[in-house]
């Protein structure tokens, strides 16, 4: 977003349609919206560069959880760049449902993400 301000916007359809794929943890159907050359980091984890590391780190994620949902606050674009403000409630192996907020910076290009940084801690959704 190099000079230019990031203005609020309506949610595009595009969007709701990729995060209703991650909500029903569907790592085929979330792969299909990345460009074959893509790039996804979740938390403080390594950046997971093509479709074989995000389709690893999608199969881990939503292997981990019960369930995920997305409730999305805010969303900020500037060009291609698109800001998401949500809070995310997982559904923890152990039984209870933690929500977190998160950041995710969105690079969107030709109708596909080309990157995709997911910032949340999810320390509170293990087992203490």
């Amino acid at each position: 977003m190099t000079g230019a301000a990031a203005t609020a916007v309506q949610i595009p359809a595009w969007l709701h349609d990729f995060y209703a794929k991650v909500d029903a943890c569907d790592t085929e159907a979330v792969l299909a919206g990345f460009a074959p050359d893509a790039r996804m980091t979740y938390g403080a984890n390594a950046p997971m560069p093509g479709r074989d590391a995000i389709r690893a780190g999608l199969d881990w994620l939503f292997t981990s959880y019960r369930r995920i949902e997305h409730e999305f606050l805010n969303v900020w674009a500037s060009g291609p760049v698109l800001l998401l403000e949500a809070n995310v409630t997982y559904g923890c192996p152990d039984g209870r449902d933690v929500t977190v907020p998160a950041l995710t910076v969105i690079e969107h290009r030709d109708g596909l993400v080309d990157d995709l940084r997911v910032f949340i801690d999810p320390t509170p959704t293990r087992a203490g």
